[in-house]
């Protein structure tokens, strides 16, 4: 495996592509407080780890019903968890819990990493979410995409390859001069059937989703990624 600074360095690298929610929102942080504040969830009656992997199960199993747009996703999985933890579920909270995705908070290092990689590299990102969820989220970053792709607009969900090659074709680039930059490890693997270089934000062992998918090369944070700059 490749050191980020050589994948960086490569001269043929121009842009930057992106997972947006675990890579630069704190999901975990922002789905947590949320259904807390909605749900009225006590620490002693679930903890943010339960939460966050009844999250993590029921997105990854409904996503392959190809339900569109995330926000039907979102409703669904706070449903189901509501089901689980209060044993009933109410649609008005689920809503709510969708609506509430453009509040979660960017991590700390975000925008100050975003601002020093844009001087640099084109960014874009590739998201599993709706046009209008990522249209409220870009507001709190602190420079400008090229491309925002989301699943709703290329009607596939990650890891598949489509929505992938779709942001290629909005970016008018060659797979070669991509390095696709996300948390999840499962990422990797369309980024490199497409030719493009991959790095793996390995924030915390839930990052290791189990896909044994190979990325050129790995970071701990964003922070990590900018000091890997030539």
């Amino acid at each position: 495996m490749a050191d980020a600074r050589n994948v960086l360095a490569a001269p043929e690298v121009t842009t930057l592509s992106f997972d947006c929610y675990g890579t630069l929102v704190d999901w975990e942080t922002g789905a947590c407080n949320a259904l807390r504040t909605i749900y009225g969830y006590s620490p002693d009656a679930v903890s943010d780890d339960l939460l966050i992997d009844r999250f993590l199960e029921a997105d990854a199993r409904i996503i392959q019903s190809n339900i569109f747009p995330y926000a039907r996703v979102l409703e669904a999985v706070a449903g189901e968890i509501s089901e689980k933890v209060l044993g009933r579920s109410d649609p008005a909270c689920g809503a709510a819990f969708a609506a509430s995705l453009p509040t979660w908070p960017v991590f700390e290092e975000t925008n100050t990493a975003l601002t020093a990689l844009s001087q640099r590299y084109r960014l874009a990102i590739i998201s599993n979410v709706d046009e209008e969820l990522i249209t409220q989220t870009v507001k709190g970053f602190d420079v400008a995409f090229d491309v925002v792709m989301t699943s709703e607009r290329a009607r596939c969900y990650k890891p598949g390859n489509a929505i992938f090659e779709q942001a290629l074709n909005a970016l008018q680039e060659d797979p070669k001069h991509v390095v696709h930059v996300a948390e999840g490890l499962c990422e990797a693997r369309p980024a490199g059937q497409l030719g493009m270089r991959s790095i793996w934000v390995r924030r915390s062992q839930r990052s290791d989703d189990g896909s044994k998918a190979t990325p050129d090369a790995i970071v701990s944070s964003l922070s990590e990624l900018v000091a890997s700059m030539p």
